[in-house]
């Protein structure tokens, strides 16, 4: 008769957890009203932290297209590339000089007016690269060859613009894309096109373009250095280099990991962060008051079901348990289906404009928020059940 008691009361703990699931589900719109807060607040912070990533990575877009290079030297006043101090030509001898150093190159950069024949005025963002060596031109030519850099009065120009916002417009409305042969000019000096270049967009929206340095110099009538750009020799200890170069009062030597750090922390101190972190924040605010609001109500109109639960012999920890099991449930779909949202939109917006970057990190962070959602909600729920009198709520 012990052996049946345990075996009776061994099945009905078993079935509790099905009859949570069922409890769940059977309440439509409140389920469904749960797995849409979950689902909002997931899609509201994924999204918004991918497209802050994406426009953060966006800042150092010049030092991750540039791969070649492990050190870069700069002015100690520069922050990247809004914020530039340039350096006297005579600095790229020291740095080459360097013990350690296999190559330096200089890089520079400016932004600058353009005119195009149709009479389209741009401000355009022009590199100025190593005549000799073209490090840190466009590796995706879709139209071209670097080294057609060489040619006068040459520019390579970056395909989004060219199709974009340099493009020609017709009185018919059609739009003809900038090619090969294609002339403006530069700072009311001539410019010819000689390739299009795929590239990572930068974080400003202007047209992006490259030519050799002496080219620059002719179109800016500047002979100074933005960036230098180095590789230490195989073997060398790269920060025994950095501390040679930094040596000098006027240089700030520093690794390509470095650099991108320095220019996010610039970009950051613009008050984005604050911008994006509200929208975080909104997500979180969203997640919490929908859904424990509606797990809460739920909860209230099961509550005599737990209440004949517990007269039958159910215990706390398995009223916890199913309390649990429906909150998770809401909350994994809800965090499945915000975050497939997130990177369906992201892939639509690929090879746009629009900055967006999901890395793993973001995964997990967007998956503990939803984790969080789920206890939230459950404590609520919780502790109604568990302070009920069973007998009080049989006898209504």
């Amino acid at each position: 008769m012990h052996y049946l008691l345990e075996l009776n009361l061994s099945l009905l703990i078993k079935s509790m957890l099905a009859v949570a699931f069922k409890m769940l589900i059977g309440n439509r719109a409140s389920f469904l009203g749960g797995v849409f807060g979950v689902f909002l607040a997931t899609l509201l912070i994924s999204q918004q932290s991918a497209i802050f990533l994406g426009l953060v990575s966006r800042s150092y877009r010049m030092v991750t297209d540039i791969s070649l290079p492990n050190i870069w030297v700069i002015d100690p006043s520069t922050q990247g590339e809004g914020a530039i101090r340039t350096m006297p030509v005579e600095y790229l001898d020291v740095v080459r000089s360097t013990q350690g150093i296999e190559w330096a190159v200089p890089i520079n950069l400016m932004d600058i007016p353009i005119a195009m024949e149709s009479g389209v005025f741009k401000m355009a963002q022009l590199y100025g690269l190593d005549d000799a060596t073209l490090v840190g031109a466009p590796s995706v030519m879709v139209e071209g060859n670097v080294g057609d850099l060489h040619r006068e009065d040459g520019v390579i120009i970056d395909y989004n613009s060219a199709k974009g916002s340099l493009a020609r417009t017709l009185p018919d409305g059609s739009v003809v894309p900038i090619t090969i042969g294609d002339t403006f000019e530069i700072n009311n000096h001539r410019a010819v096109v000689v390739g299009i270049a795929k590239i990572n967009p930068g974080f400003f929206p202007q047209p992006i373009m490259f030519t050799s340095n002496s080219q620059f110099e002719k179109f800016t009538s500047v002979k100074r250095i933005a960036f230098i750009a180095a590789k230490t020799r195989e073997g060398a200890d790269v920060n025994n280099v950095l501390n040679r170069i930094n040596s000098f009062l006027k240089f700030d030597g520093l690794t390509s990991d470095q650099f991108k750090r320095k220019i996010a922390e610039y970009f950051l101190k613009t008050g984005i962060l604050i911008n994006f972190g509200l929208s975080v924040g909104l997500g979180l605010i969203i997640g919490f008051s929908i859904t424990g609001q509606i797990f809460y109500i739920l909860t209230l109109q099961n509550i005599s079901y737990y209440a004949l639960m517990k007269a039958l012999g159910g215990n706390q920890k398995m009223i916890l348990k199913m309390i649990l099991l429906q909150a998770v449930l809401v909350g994994v779909i809800g965090y499945v289906l915000g975050t497939a949202t997130t990177l369906l939109w992201g892939y639509a917006i690929k090879n746009t404009a629009l900055a967006f970057l999901f890395p793993w990190q973001l995964l997990v962070f967007t998956a503990i928020v939803a984790f969080i959602i789920c206890i939230f909600t459950a404590v609520l729920s919780i502790r109604n059940v568990l302070h009920a009198d069973p007998k009080m709520l049989m006898g209504n």
